[in-house]
């Protein structure tokens, strides 16, 4: 039964500027202003940027806009989305064939900040999402099933209907490489992290012959409550649309 479930289941401070103001020359004769020659250190780009992302989590779009004069910290606001049926998928379960009818949403309302500790394109990230993951699929046998001299239709074998949602509010750590703002006009961006989603919230019903399955329920929740973080990996494209 486990093997099943899984079947259906299966998925975030520094500042730093140089500046050096020459005296005026003591033996100056004329009267004039004097020049201030300033220096600032270069740690990134300023400005905002739109972006595309691709990830393990769905597809979407993001703004991105530098913090401070320093530009080690970025505010990025986005969304990921990717919606998919589950239509007539056949798998096989210990000899039956199973049919898996389903909805699997997945995607997120985000805000993180980038860090770039080091000052180059390494970054660290955190911040919170509203994570819009909802998984429900119902199982069913494809053919009738022998249970000694009777053959039982399908209907009369049953369901097994199993759903799964998480967070929604869920904190988010990453790392990764690249700026969110670039420094001349495109930038690409990689990155790992996770959301944490404390434990899914599991439901699990059966009709039919399998009904009495259904006392698996508790089961099947105290099995995910090792299930802390989502995994994600996450692509995307920004082009800088502001200095």
């Amino acid at each position: 039964m486990r093997k099943l479930i899984f079947t259906l289941v299966t998925f975030f401070i520094g500042f730093s500027v140089l500046a050096q103001t020459p005296n005026p020359p003591s033996n100056q004769t004329k009267s004039t202003s004097p020049k201030t020659d300033s220096t600032q250190l270069n740690l990134g780009p300023a400005g905002t940027s739109f972006g595309l992302m691709v990830s393990t989590n769905g597809a979407g779009l993001q703004f991105s806009q530098n913090l401070g004069k320093n530009k080690m910290f970025a505010l990025r606001l986005g969304g990921l989305y990717l919606p998919y049926k589950l239509t007539n998928f056949e798998n096989d379960f210990e000899g039956t064939t199973l049919v898996i009818n389903g909805d699997v949403k997945l995607g997120s309302l985000q805000a993180l900040i980038d860090f770039h500790p080091f000052k180059n394109a390494f970054k660290i990230t955190s911040g919170v999402a509203y994570l819009l993951t909802d998984v429900s699929a119902i199982a069913t046998v494809k053919d009738s099933v022998q249970q000694g001299d009777i053959l039982l239709s399908p209907d009369e074998v049953g369901k097994i209907d199993v759903g799964m949602k998480v967070g929604p509010i869920c904190p988010y750590l990453g790392i990764g490489f690249g700026r969110a703002i670039p420094k001349s006009k495109v930038s690409f961006n990689f990155e790992i992290g996770g959301y944490y989603i404390s434990q899914p919230e599991v439901t699990f019903k059966a009709t039919g012959m399998l009904e009495p399955s259904s006392a698996n329920e508790t089961i099947i929740k105290n099995n995910v409550k090792g299930l802390s973080w989502l995994p994600i990996v996450n692509f995307s494209l920004n082009f800088k649309i502001s200095k």
